[in-house]
C-alpha cells in the first residue's frame, strides 16, 4: 500500500471540502518526499516518524505546520487500521508525536484600527459615488459591506463567498450558510443586526438592479464593476481588499481575525454566553471556542481585588488627601494611613468629634488584622458593607472600568452612518 494509495482510499471514503482534502495531500507529499513515493506505509514505523520529525524541524518546518501534518497523517493511519487496509499495523506511528509549539499572537483586532478601517473604506466610497473615478479599493460600497459583514458576524471567507441571493431572508433578518460551505457540515444562520442591516439593503438593491438571480452568488465583485472580468469572486480577491486595508493601516487584518476578535469580544460582555458565542461561530465544541478568546486581564484584575476584599486581605487601606499625589488609576489624591496615626483617630472618636468618613472601615480592618482569631471569623461582609454604607455613602466593589469597557464595546458595534 503506496502513501497515495492510502490517501486515495480516505478520501473516498469522506466527505471533504476541497480544502481540507488539499491539506491531507500536502501532508502526505511530505511524507513522500522523504520516504520515497513507492515505500510501503506499513514499513514506516514510529523510529521513522521521530526522525522524520526532527529532519523537517531542523530544516525550518515550524512546529505548529509539523503538528498539522502529524494530526492529519494520524487521522489517515488511523482510518487504514480501524478499517483494515494496514492488517500489519496493530499501533499508528504518528500517535503522540506532536511537539509543544510555541503561544501564537495575538489574533484581536483593535477596536481603533477597525474604526480607522471603517472610516477610509467609507471614505473611499464616497469618493466613487461624488466623482466617478475609481477609487483604490473599488466599488467603495461593495467591499464596505464585505467587511461589514465580517466584523459583525464573524462568518469564514468561504461561507460569505458561497452565499447566494435566496440565502438572506430579509423578511426573518436572517443570512443561511449551508452546511457543504462550512468545515462542521452543519447548517446555521446568522441574524443581521441593525448596525449590518443597511449594508446588506445597499448589496440586496444593486444585485436587484444588475439582474441576480436566486441561486447567484451574492458576493460577487465582478458582476458590481467593470474593473473585473471572473465569473465569480475568488478568496484572493477578498485577500486582495485586505492586503490593501494591511498597507493603509500598517495593522494585520484579514477575516479570520475577526472571528477571534468578535469571540473575545462577546465573552467581555456581562452575559459571556459561550454557548451563543459558539452558535455564532458554528463550532463543534465549546474547546474550539475557547481557543479563539483572548484573556481578559482587566476583568481578571477586578476579580481578584473582589477576593481579597471580601476576604480582609487588605491591610493598607487608603483615605483621600488632597495634598498627596494624584492616584495613577483614579485620578484622585490619596495616602496611606500610617500606624501611627491609629491613636490620633481613636482621640478624635473619645473627644466625641464624628469620624472622618472611612475610619470605621480603618479601625475594623486594624482590629482584624491584629486579632488572634482566623480573619474568616472576624470578617462578616454583611457589617463591613453597612460601615461602608454609613460612612461613605456608596457602593462597595465598584468596578472602575466597566463603563469605559462598555462604551468601547458599543462604540465599535455601531456603524458610521
Amino acid at each position: 500500500m503506496t502513501p497515495e494509495n492510502l490517501l486515495r482510499e480516505y478520501l473516498l471514503d469522506h466527505d471533504l471540502r476541497p480544502a481540507s482534502a488539499k491539506i491531507y495531500g500536502a501532508a502526505m507529499k511530505k511524507l513522500e518526499k522523504n520516504f520515497g513515493k513507492a515505500v510501503d506505509v506499513e514499513s514506516i514505523d514510529r523510529r521513522g516518524v521521530l526522525a522524520l520529525r526532527t529532519k523537517l524541524i531542523a530544516e525550518g518546518l515550524s512546529k505548529r505546520s509539523w503538528n498539522t501534518y502529524s494530526n492529519h497523517l494520524r487521522t489517515i493511519w488511523g482510518y487504514g487500521i480501524e478499517y483494515g487496509i494496514l492488517p500489519n499495523t496493530d499501533v499508528n506511528p504518528f500517535k503522540k508525536t506532536a511537539v509543544i509549539a510555541p503561544k501564537r499572537p495575538s489574533k484581536i483586532v483593535a477596536g481603533e484600527a477597525i474604526v480607522r478601517a471603517r472610516r477610509w473604506l467609507t471614505s473611499l466610497a464616497d469618493q466613487e459615488e461624488s466623482t466617478g473615478e475609481r477609487a483604490k479599493i473599488t466599488p467603495g460600497w461593495f467591499w464596505l459591506v464585505t467587511f461589514e459583514l465580517f466584523y459583525y458576524t464573524g462568518i469564514r471567507l468561504n461561507a460569505l463567498l458561497c452565499i447566494r441571493l435566496k440565502d438572506v431572508d430579509w423578511h426573518r433578518q436572517l443570512i443561511l450558510v449551508r452546511g457543504e460551505t462550512e468545515k462542521t457540515h452543519r447548517e446555521f444562520r446568522i441574524p443581521i443586526m441593525d448596525g449590518l442591516a443597511p449594508h446588506m439593503r445597499r448589496l440586496l438593491d444593486e444585485a436587484g438592479r444588475a439582474g441576480f438571480a436566486a441561486e447567484d452568488q451574492l458576493f460577487n465583485v465582478n458582476r458590481f464593476s467593470r474593473y473585473y472580468k471572473r465569473h465569480e469572486m475568488n478568496s484572493d480577491q477578498v485577500e486582495a481588499m485586505y492586503k490593501k486595508l494591511i498597507v493603509k493601516l500598517g495593522v494585520r487584518m484579514t477575516p479570520h481575525r475577526f472571528r477571534h476578535t468578535l469571540a473575545t469580544d462577546l465573552m467581555k460582555q456581562p452575559e459571556r454566553n459561550i454557548h451563543l458565542t459558539k452558535n455564532l461561530l458554528n463550532h463543534s465544541n465549546i474547546a474550539t471556542t475557547m481557543s479563539y478568546i483572548e484573556a481578559d486581564y482587566d476583568h481578571m484584575r477586578d476579580v481578584l481585588h473582589e477576593r481579597s476584599m471580601q476576604q480582609g486581605a487588605l491591610r493598607l487601606v487608603r483615605r483621600v488627601d488632597d495634598s498627596a499625589a494624584p492616584n495613577s488609576r483614579t485620578g484622585e489624591s490619596e495616602q496611606r494611613i500610617e500606624p501611627g496615626q491609629r491613636r490620633a483617630i481613636e482621640q478624635d472618636h473619645e473627644g466625641g468629634s464624628s469620624p472622618a468618613p472611612g475610619h470605621l472601615l480603618i479601625e475594623f480592618k486594624q482590629i482584624c488584622a491584629s486579632a488572634l482569631l482566623p480573619p474568616e471569623d472576624l470578617f462578616q461582609p454583611s457589617l463591613l458593607f453597612s460601615l461602608m454604607a454609613s460612612t461613605t455613602g456608596s457602593t462597595p466593589f465598584a468596578r472602575s472600568h466597566s463603563a469605559d469597557a462598555g462604551t468601547v464595546y458599543n462604540a465599535r458595534a455601531s456603524p458610521k452612518p
